[in-house]
């Protein structure tokens, strides 16, 4: 993804953990990112059997904001 691509995906309140693996912008494949979710290193709301990830405490983890 380009940089104005992934300022574009992390604007929104929220992404799918999809979206998070396939933007590159955590060196984290598949199973690396919803163990993260698990434990909590990565902020999410549960909906249902999905998850969404809050951008927010994300944007400050990657010194974004």
């Amino acid at each position: 993804m380009s940089p104005s691509e992934i300022r574009d995906l992390l604007s929104r309140p929220t992404i799918t953990p999809a979206e998070l693996i396939a933007s590159g912008i955590l060196p984290l494949r598949k199973n690396a990112v919803y163990a993260a979710l698990q434990r909590g290193d990565i902020e999410s709301i549960s909906l249902g059997h999905k998850k969404a990830i809050v951008t927010a405490p994300l944007r400050r983890k990657l010194g974004l904001e």
